[in-house]
């Protein structure tokens, strides 16, 4: 797939009129593949903030954990900076019941693979994931639409073995995804699920940790946090059929527990410099 500055001008012109008049109240574009080798998400979307200030949030390495953590499976992430290169650990669990000490921590390195004054693709990567998984990509990048307005694009993409492949289809379970497959006999949508609707999930939910953290990041006081995951709880809402697995009290609960484990951790990395 082209990228870049030029190749994003050109995708909008062909999503445009979907987003305009997607009757969803969180609208998107997604696209996403599942294959023997590899999985792939695309998510398109015009948010209503302005380049700049999408673009000074997202520059700042530290502040990707903090837009990770509300989503339901991340139990925390740290940041450290070796030599020039900021690496984010993210720990990962498959269920969002499980405990920190059963999370598989991905090593993710951030990069700004390009930044230019209308344009900026942020990458980050990380060799291995769990269950045999490798080459994990979360990309993000932006274009201005107009001057409050702004586009991203936001990417995931990871490969893996066959075998991997078969042992995900018989033991990953089965969630609802978003691309429409056709529809039912009362003419409702019917939704992909699945391999393929897990990991549009996924990436939906991590889409959705985008917008709540812009939507708080002018917020300093002590419950900032706690207003994030709130906001990410109710985007999620919007989605129910395809996001929500609990109360928003026991999410709360979880999230909680989790930031103030992400506060040790990080405390604890710092420490042991």
């Amino acid at each position: 797939m082209p990228t870049g500055q030029r190749a994003l001008v050109d995708k909008y012109q062909i999503v445009k009129n979907e987003l305009e008049t997607n009757s969803s109240s969180i609208p998107f574009h997604i696209e996403s593949y599942v294959s023997k080798n590899a999985s792939h998400v695309d998510i398109y979307s015009v948010i209503k903030y302005s380049f700049d200030s999408v673009q000074n949030e997202f520059l700042v390495p530290t502040n990707w954990c903090e837009i990770l953590l509300p989503h339901t499976n991340v139990r925390a992430c740290t940041y450290n900076k070796l030599d020039d290169t900021w690496l984010l650990n993210v720990y990962n669990v498959d269920k969002h019941s499980d405990s920190l000490e059963k999370a598989y921590q991905m090593k993710f390195e951030y990069r700004v693979s390009k930044l230019q004054s209308r344009y900026f693709d942020i990458l980050l990567a990380a060799r291995e994931g769990p269950s045999s998984t490798k080459n994990h990509e979360f990309e993000l990048e932006a274009i201005p639409v107009d001057k409050g307005n702004t586009l991203i694009h936001l990417r995931y993409s990871y490969r893996y073995s066959p075998w991997t492949y078969l042992l995900m289809k018989l033991l990953g379970g089965s969630k609802t995804g978003f691309s429409v497959t056709g529809m039912d006999s009362a003419g409702n949508p019917v939704y992909v699920d699945g391999l393929r609707g897990s990991v549009e999930r996924n990436v939906v939910c991590f889409y959705i940790a985008i917008l709540a953290y812009l939507e708080t990041s002018k917020d300093f006081d002590e419950r900032a946090f706690e207003k994030r995951i709130a906001q990410w709880y109710d985007l999620a809402g919007r989605l129910n059929k395809q996001l929500i697995e609990m109360k928003k009290e026991e999410y709360l609960m979880y999230k909680l527990q989790d930031h103030d484990n992400q506060k040790r951790l990080q405390k604890n990395l710092k420490r042991d410099k």
